[in-house]
């Protein structure tokens, strides 16, 4: 579990903002962390909070799927349980598993300090002190306790095998899990009405690759199914605003710059994506980088290239990349302009 990031503000259910502020209020509050969403995902978003369905977010590696959740946790200020998906994962790290040790040590106890008969001490250990609950079943069990909306997010959940995915299914579904040898459901659960209270279901934003394991059928069919592009150049300009707000323009003109020479480098096969673009113009702001030069580039090429065959290709072409930034390019200098919400701009030559 991951505390709200604002300990000394309420957390937001995004359901009851949609409701009391509408469309924009959810944009606005995603907005507010820098995150821009496209108008198709907002809509998209609109219906996951109305329907309370899982958001199954596909795209490509670097199309933004993990931002969606990561700006919603902050803009609504709520407690996530993140789970990362990998073939490794067991059943005890999504719903519960017992603590036998801790059982084991409890029984012993009671029966030598002569506090209980066996019989009695055994009776005893299968209590919720001694259940040791996954990420996903305790999502439930948070929410039922504290009648607060957490956010679950599944960050590529096609790296869960099938099987996983089908027992998955149930706590999704209903809300609330069986565990063997407990009297009562663990989860969201109303004993009197003896069912869940839908309304306090955590917002679940589960991303996937679609490459490792396929996604069965069932799974998909109780999910609200969005694909996510990677965003335009143009739309790149506008995030890297968004969220680096201390940085210029020319410094937003010399990141989108060199982005574009770097995509015409033959050697350069793994092209810098929109993470590294914010990471760089991050570090020309934090060391006031004005003037870009071929021997300022080799100081930054650890934000761009990823692999030594990929950094030995860049470092080669720096002179080309650092001319090509001051090269007057009146589609970027749009773009930028756009961005900082003025129509007419003058870039000065980041030199």
């Amino acid at each position: 579990m991951i505390p709200p990031p604002a300990s000394d503000k309420p957390q937001l259910n995004p359901r009851d903002v949609l409701e009391q502020e509408g469309v924009s209020g959810i944009a606005e509050r995603l907005a507010s962390t820098g995150y821009l969403i496209q108008q198709g995902l907002l809509s998209d978003y609109v219906q996951v909070l109305r329907s309370g369905k899982i958001w199954m977010i596909e795209g490509e590696p670097g199309s933004g799927k993990s931002a969606v959740a990561l700006a919603t946790q902050f803009g609504f200020n709520m407690t996530m349980f993140p789970i990362q998906g990998m073939s490794e994962l067991r059943l005890s790290d999504l719903l519960y598993e017992w603590d036998r040790e801790a059982q084991n040590q409890s029984v012993i106890q009671a029966v030598t300090s002569g506090a209980k008969t066996l019989d009695e001490a055994q009776a005893e250990q299968y209590r919720m002190k001694f259940l040791k609950l996954g990420r996903a079943l305790n999502a439930f069990h948070w929410a039922g306790a504290t009648g607060q909306v957490p956010l679950l997010f599944f960050d590529e959940v096609d790296k869960l095998p099938e099987h996983l995915q089908d027992m998955l299914l149930g706590l999704l579904e209903c809300g609330y899990a069986y565990v063997p040898d407990y009297n009562q459901p663990v989860g969201i659960y109303d004993t009197e009405k003896g069912s869940a209270d839908r309304c306090l279901f955590p917002l679940a934003i589960f991303t996937s690759n679609n490459l490792r394991f396929k996604l069965s059928p069932p799974f998909r069919s109780r999910c609200f199914y969005s694909w996510l592009d990677k965003p335009t150049p143009e739309e790149e300009v506008k995030i890297l605003r968004a969220r680096v707000p201390d940085a210029s323009p020319e410094q937003v003109r010399a990141v989108a710059r060199i982005n574009e020479s770097i995509k015409a480098i033959p050697g350069v096969q793994n092209k810098p994506g929109l993470r590294e673009l914010i990471d760089l113009l991050a570090a020309f702001v934090r060391d006031d980088v004005r003037a870009v030069s071929e021997g300022t580039l080799g100081t930054y090429v650890g934000y761009l290239a990823k692999q030594q065959s990929q950094a030995k290709s860049l470092r080669l072409a720096l002179a080309r990349v650092a001319s090509d930034t001051h090269q007057p390019d009146a589609v970027i200098d749009a773009w930028v302009a756009s961005a900082f919400g003025r129509e007419q701009m003058v870039l000065r030559e980041a030199a």
